[in-house]
């Protein structure tokens, strides 16, 4: 016969044997905090809990997200920009932090070039356009761009944020069909993706996993993504649906400060590639619709690089004016 433990002592148990690696890291080296612009329970602030845990581990070192919401990641970029260069401080975040607050901000209060210096891309998400079936009966990006061409002026395409990539790749879609709809910025998915099934907007452009649960459900019809994802292998990417120059992939990196050495980067992406080689990393992340890109310093500086040349023409040719 076993004897199982008290509910209490096991969870103590559990939660010992879970801590005993950021303790023993924590007697080894002083914490390094990794900044993250956004709110807790978002991509960035999950994907940077999942990083963390694991470098902590490679590192022996005690590894905190250090959550800094507000301003689109601007704080949390200031907070980097103004943090010892030891190390010591790191920031995971999006593109929209480092590539279109730059574009889209007259004083950000940093320079992603200047400021900033790459330790290594995390992981890719794909952005998408939706539309309602039971509204536009558009099957594909084509018919969507029909149906706009006949509800001129009042079709409405809405986006998670204002001056952010969907926004831009909205009028760049009207521009394309040449209507005068225009983007709907809300204060994140959230409160647009009611308006979307309830037939208030006509289509939206966010990141794939916001819309799959409703595609598959037939309540939603993606029509095109940045790139073609094995999770939707039926549905083409713009350039492929005939719209290029929407391949804007987002990209969630990891950053150290400008004038942290060159050595402590070299090690922390060393590690970095250690944990997103391990197939638990990787699943996480696929559950969360993402794709794990190990790579470089300057494979990073390489991604970003054009990612900005490909938003810098979005914003230009939207007439943006800071």
């Amino acid at each position: 016969m076993t004897t199982s433990l008290p509910r209490r002592s096991a969870l103590a148990l559990g939660a010992g044997l879970l801590a005993a690696p950021f303790l023993r890291a924590r007697a080894e080296g002083n914490p390094i905090r990794i900044l993250v612009g956004y709110a807790a329970g978002g991509p960035a602030d999950i994907a940077a809990r999942i990083v963390a845990e694991k470098l902590a581990l490679q590192l022996q070192q005690p590894v905190v997200v250090d959550n800094r919401p507000g301003a689109g990641g601007q704080l949390a970029a200031i907070a980097l920009k103004a943090a010892p260069a030891d190390g010591s401080a790191l920031m995971l975040t999006n593109t929209h932090t480092v590539a279109t607050v730059p574009l889209t901000v007259k004083n950000p209060g940093f320079s992603t070039t200047r400021d900033f210096r790459p330790v290594g891309s995390v992981a890719t998400f794909e952005l998408a356009l939706a539309t309602n079936p039971a509204t536009t009966n558009a099957s594909n990006l084509a018919a969507f761009g029909r149906w706009l061409a006949t509800h001129r002026g009042d079709a409405a395409i809405g986006v998670p944020a204002a001056a952010s990539a969907p926004e831009f790749m909205a009028s760049r879609i009207a521009r394309h069909f040449q209507v005068e709809s225009l983007p709907v910025p809300y204060k994140g998915s959230a409160p647009m993706l009611p308006d979307l099934l309830g037939g208030t907007l006509h289509g939206a452009i966010t990141s794939v996993s916001d819309f799959l649960p409703y595609h598959r459900s037939g309540r939603l019809r993606i029509l095109a993504s940045t790139r073609r994802t094995p999770l939707l292998p039926e549905v083409p990417s713009f350039e492929e649906a005939g719209l290029p120059g929407m391949e804007l992939t987002e990209l969630l990196g990891l950053y150290a400060g400008a004038g942290v050495p060159e050595a402590t980067v070299a090690r922390y992406n060393a590690a970095l590639a250690q944990v997103l080689a391990q197939p638990e990393v990787v699943e996480k992340f696929r559950g969360l619709d993402m794709t794990t890109v190990p790579g470089t310093p300057a494979d990073q500086g390489e991604r970003l690089a054009k990612i900005d040349r490909m938003l810098g023409q979005l914003v230009k040719d939207s007439g943006f004016k800071l």
